[in-house]
């Protein structure tokens, strides 16, 4: 990876913890989680529709200069850096862990189906509007 691409992805993902930790500043921290969870998933279902265009649109053009470029995925500094500091499976399964030591069983299973939920609804909720507001456009 080159390194300006590195120091984007670092900034950004310090911006994403920045956030994150904002968030569980102004509220309880499991509702902070499963906020930044929904959140970041939906980010990166709009970053994933958004280079899904980008692709169409690059297929369907003549080749040139202007038009070739990376295809490699969505932009990293957003999708690694800034939603990969932002949300974290591993406070998940920590959080889950503790609700499963204390004996709260159906407290795990409830949250771990609520952020399966949420995070599915709002990758694919973000994907498809963009998607479908890009087609009618």
């Amino acid at each position: 990876m080159p390194s300006r691409i590195a120091a984007t992805v670092a900034v950004a993902g310090i911006a994403g913890a920045a956030v994150r930790w904002g968030v569980a500043a102004q509220i309880d921290d499991n509702w902070a989680l499963l906020i930044v969870n929904v959140v970041g998933c939906g980010i990166v279902g709009w970053a994933t529709a958004r280079h899904e265009r980008i692709r169409l649109d690059r297929r369907s053009q003549p080749r040139s200069p202007s038009v070739v470029g990376s295809d490699a995925g969505p932009s990293p500094w957003l999708t690694a850096g800034f939603c990969g500091a932002l949300t974290s499976m591993s406070a998940l399964a920590l959080q889950l862990a503790r609700y499963l030591d204390d004996g709260r069983i159906g407290t795990a299973g409830a949250w771990l189906g609520l952020t399966i939920a949420a995070c599915t609804a709002a990758f694919v909720g973000s994907r498809t509007a963009v998607l479908a507001y890009w087609r009618r456009a």
